[in-house]
């Protein structure tokens, strides 16, 4: 399951078009597992396999749901109002 909330995180990088260097890319996405990691596991396990994408659209349509750390996070990269 980790491999799936880094590959959400790394969705959440190309979605902001963001082209940062490689370890500001790589701080991006520890900051990402650490925030959203309990809330890609209790909301979105099922899209697992499906594609960072969808992973990403459960996430958003969880809004009201997510940790504090996750919607902060996703708020700071721009993908979540």
């Amino acid at each position: 399951m980790r491999l799936s909330v880094l590959s959400a995180t790394l969705a959440l990088i190309v979605v902001t078009g963001s082209f940062a260097p490689a370890s500001a890319q790589d701080d991006v996405r520890r900051r990402g597992d650490i925030a959203c990691k309990t809330s890609s596991n209790q909301l979105c396990s099922k899209f697992f396999g499906q594609g960072d994408m969808a992973i990403l659209a459960c996430l958003q349509q969880n809004k009201a749901r997510l940790a504090s750390s996750c919607r902060k996070f996703l708020t700071e990269i721009g993908q979540l109002n």
